[in-house]
């Protein structure tokens, strides 16, 4: 027989062990395929071993597994007697073959049965662990907040969120406002540590809380690491030193307090104040203890901005405004803004414009009426450390800054009468750019203000992402109205770092405009505090409250 024959012969020998082991594996059993074409002694040993397989899995009532293997039916005339000895052998690997097959398929319906009961445990435990988060949310709710900053939480601390009982919260920065089901509403002024315990409780371990209880409310309880204090129908306030000492002073109504280590109780009465010290002795009010602690509402403020978005949801132009004025919330569209000119800009060491990514090649910012859309306008005005004393030189070599015009006067109501937005890449600060503003008005008590902090910014989950652009650096080459011309070459590649939209209410009342009065225009200047310098990408002016 030559070599190649005896080749086909042991591996085709190789091939029914594996199969008799029932490991043959989908190359192997092509292989096979191909060893039996044209091979009728191969088929018929084949399928002698197959019927003697067949009826011993019939006899272990398993399924067929020998695969289904394609060749031509045997030409008889070639058959060649297959000896005792191989069909002993057939019939011993069937045997192991079945055994193998038997076991396999019962540990086969273990392992569904076992992947089923885990299927139904894990589908339990999800629903339970919903269920669990379910029930640890109280009926608090967080419904105002002003430059309010969390620190290491693991809840959402937005405007609208639920608060999560027992849980730690720690308010670094600003003040937040909390409903609670019966209607009872607190304010707590950073620094504050405290928990909801139930829907009706409150525990302050630090810092200070002003509680306005309506009719209906009475048995709201603050407890702290010294005291309890239960309201009777009233507003009241609850100072918490770090050592856990405790001041109460009354607003109004009554409340009834007591200190955690004895059971005597004290009903304060409006303007009657309380002190239960570490000793935990319960003392009419300290020399210290005062009732101007209460804190009757969250100042007026910008409390929210919304926008028109791209396809992948970053804000395109602004569309709408939330604003609190007088306490109540007033909300503006784009037809209400009262729109600036620009009509000056001078930049300190590097002059940018921004356009929209997709703009044309040549398109450049230029003075005139500012729009509502984010990545268009001059940013990175010049500015100076100190404030600005006399008049503002405008034109190519005037002072550093923007000026900006309105359209019609800005009237000073309550709350905010402008809203400023600065792009601020991620790559820079949290707490925006520091810039001042000098307003144009006829009053001569009108004064610059200087702005810090704002009311949306990168510590806010409510700061949009500005929409891609690209920077168009600008040239010492001016168009006839003094608009700064941009270095084409360099206009075209897309800015990769991304910006954040963070946004000011200015309230006229701090440039010392009185209710009733009005600005034209400001001037504005960074306040060359860092390396970084603001953007103002958008500004508007509010009509006034009717």
């Amino acid at each position: 027989m030559p070599d190649e024959d005896q080749q086909n012969e042991a591996e085709f020998e190789r091939l029914m062990h594996r199969l008799a082991d029932g490991s043959l594996e989908k190359a192997e059993v092509e292989h096979l395929e191909s060893l039996l074409l044209d091979q009728p002694e191969r088929q018929t040993l084949y399928l002698e071993y197959m019927l003697l397989d067949s009826s011993l899995i019939e006899l272990g009532e398993v399924s067929k597994t020998a695969p289904e293997l394609t060749f031509g039916h045997p030409r008889r005339k070639h058959l060649v007697p297959f000896s005792i000895w191989a069909l002993a052998t057939c019939a011993l690997l069937c045997l192991i073959a079945v055994a193998i097959f038997v076991s396999a398929g019962r540990d086969q319906q273990k392992h569904l049965a076992e992947l089923k009961t885990t299927r139904s445990e894990s589908s339990v435990l999800q629903s339970t662990e919903r269920n669990t988060a379910q029930d640890t949310l109280s009926d608090a709710r967080i419904v105002a907040g002003h430059r309010a900053v969390f620190r290491g939480m693991h809840s959402p601390t937005s405007i609208g969120n639920r608060l999560t009982f027992s849980e730690n919260y720690m308010l670094q920065d600003g003040l937040v406002k909390i409903r609670f089901v019966s209607g009872a509403e607190v304010i707590l002024s950073a620094p504050a540590l405290f928990q909801v315990v139930h829907n009706e409780k409150l525990v302050v371990n630090l810092g200070k809380c002003s509680v306005y209880a309506p009719e209906g409310a009475e048995g709201f309880e603050v407890s702290t690491p010294t005291s309890d204090v239960i309201d009777l129908g009233t507003r009241f306030s609850v100072v918490v030193a770090e050592d856990g000492a405790s001041k109460v002073a009354v607003v109004d109504g009554e409340a009834e307090v007591s200190s955690l280590s004895k059971p005597g109780k004290r009903t304060l009465l409006k303007g009657d104040t309380a002190y239960v010290g570490t000793d935990l002795h319960l003392m009419e009010g300290s020399q210290d203890t005062q009732s101007d602690d209460y804190v009757a509402s969250i100042p007026d403020r910008l409390i929210s901005y919304k926008t028109n978005q791209d396809i992948l949801g970053r804000a395109v132009d602004l569309s709408s405004l939330s604003v609190q004025r007088a306490g109540i919330d007033h909300s503006y569209h784009a037809d209400d803004f009262i729109l600036p000119r620009v009509n000056h800009y001078r930049p300190g060491s590097n002059a940018f414009g921004i356009v929209p990514a997709h703009a044309p090649a040549d398109e450049h910012n230029q003075f005139g009426l500012m729009n509502l859309k984010f990545a268009s306008g001059f940013i990175n005005p010049g500015g100076q450390n100190n404030l600005h004393e006399g008049g503002f030189i405008l034109g190519r070599d005037g002072t550093p800054g923007m000026n900006l015009v309105f359209d019609q006067p800005v009237i000073n109501s309550p709350g905010p009468d402008l809203v400023i937005f600065d792009a601020q890449s991620i790559a820079h600060s949290l707490e925006g750019d520091v810039f001042r503003l000098y307003p144009r008005s006829d009053h001569s008590d009108a004064r610059p203000m200087t702005i810090r902090k704002y009311d949306i910014d990168g510590h806010s989950e409510d700061a949009q992402i500005m929409t891609g652009c690209r920077l168009t650096q600008l040239s010492t080459n001016y168009a006839n109205d003094g608009t700064p011309l941009p270095i084409v070459a360099r206009s075209q590649l897309v800015h990769q770092v991304p910006s954040r939209l963070f946004a000011i209410g200015i309230d006229l009342d701090d440039m010392k405009i009185p209710p009733g009065g009005s600005i034209t225009g400001l001037f504005l200047q960074d306040a060359q505090d860092d390396a970084d310098r603001i953007d103002p990408v958008v500004i508007v002016g509010l009509p006034p409250i009717q």
